[in-house]
């Protein structure tokens, strides 16, 4: 299919990558992929559409951007944490009005009131997105400021426009408008920032008189669809989206991994612990089996809280020992382990009860 670029690589680029303008080493490698997701990728990148994945916690939602990125060989991630009172405005700037007029006052009593608004405005996620994939003289207008924003061409090498991941975690924790509110935006991919359209003394209270200039926008975004932002939505389903904002969606549901994903996704973590702590873990693939098995029946059981990836890779974690050395007996780490597993009181009592004697692991 032409629209299969990311079903056709299988493996990190090994490019850099930073999240928010920080270094990040590990997060999304090795991430385990299975043909749907791969898929669904394809197609949200082939129609330039936001991917809409929900699953249970702990799934690998947020780290499937990450993932992503790798890949691709992308070098540049953005991630934005909805909340329950973010506004559309938020994706995509902030501006920080008290610690202007602050400042105002500040600099007006010492003799010197003029505050620049641009030295008050940061970039978010999908703005600096869009940003990013922009020449820097067509977007010029909308820097300068001195928050953490730094386009490509700013850098030493003056890197051209580049194409950058965005995650929008669990944006049903959000009100009820702010899908609706960024649908226009997220098709265009233009954002205008009102702020800047006033002049310094507009907001400086020892000025007299108000001046206005013209609103600066992004202008028309490029053509070019490898310049195009790649979005991934996250949704935990505590409400349902509005039918408009879905309808401009592609959807993924990641189910819970069958058994032999669940190996990999084990295997992968340790060895990414291995090159966050220098410490190389060992989990035998008969143990991992007996986990697995536990985890099932667990799994099977009226819990209030089932145990989902991220409490497997844990509870792999601490049955894992060092290279070279002899464990203690599955059964005593397993009981050692519960906690990771089963976090809630009434889940950890279940939990006990299934857990097999040192004789049956011994003999299993």
């Amino acid at each position: 299919m032409w629209f299969s670029s990311f079903s056709d690589k299988k493996q990190d680029q090994g490019v850099p990558l930073t999240a928010n303008g920080m270094d990040e080493a590990y997060r999304g490698t090795g991430y385990v992929f299975n043909p749907e997701l791969e898929a669904a990728v394809d197609v949200a990148i082939g129609l330039g559409r936001p991917l809409l994945v929900s699953g249970e916690p702990g799934g690998g939602k947020t780290e499937l951007g990450y993932a992503i990125a790798r890949r691709l060989g992308i070098s540049r991630l953005y991630f934005f944490s909805t909340r329950s009172v973010s506004e559309a405005r938020d994706l995509f700037y902030t501006y920080d009005a008290i610690g202007r007029f602050r400042d105002a006052n500040f600099r007006g009593a010492a003799g010197d009131g003029r505050t620049d608004v641009a030295n008050y405005i940061e970039y978010q996620a999908l703005g600096a997105a869009i940003l990013d994939a922009q020449p820097y003289a067509d977007v010029r207008q909308m820097l300068g400021g001195e928050r953490a924003y730094q386009h490509p061409s700013e850098q030493e090498g003056a890197l051209p426009p580049q194409r950058s991941v965005v995650i929008i975690d669990e944006i049903d924790k959000a009100s009820r408008d702010f899908p609706n509110d960024v649908l226009s935006e997220i098709e265009s991919l233009q954002f205008n920032v009102p702020e800047l359209g006033s002049s310094n003394a507009a907001a400086d209270p020892n000025v007299e008189g108000r001046t206005k200039r013209k609103r600066p926008q992004t202008p028309a975004f490029p053509e070019d669809p490898l310049l195009r932002p790649i979005i991934v939505i996250t949704s935990n389903e505590e409400r349902q989206l509005p039918d408009a904002f879905l309808r401009r969606c592609v959807f993924h549901e990641i189910q819970f991994p069958d058994v032999d994903r669940l190996h990999a996704i084990i295997e992968n973590n340790l060895k990414r612990r291995f090159l966050r702590t220098g410490q190389d873990l060992v989990l035998d693939v008969g143990d991992r089996t007996k986990l697995l098995d536990l985890v099932g029946k667990f799994r099977n059981q009226p819990v209030d809280k089932k145990a989902g990836v991220s409490e497997i890779v844990d509870a792999a974690f601490l049955l894992a020992s060092p290279t070279g050395q002899q464990p203690p007996e599955l059964g005593v780490r397993l009981e050692a382990a519960a906690v990771a597993l089963a976090k809630l009181k009434n889940d950890r009592e279940i939990l006990r009860n299934l857990l097999p004697g040192k004789t049956s692991f011994e003999s299993g």
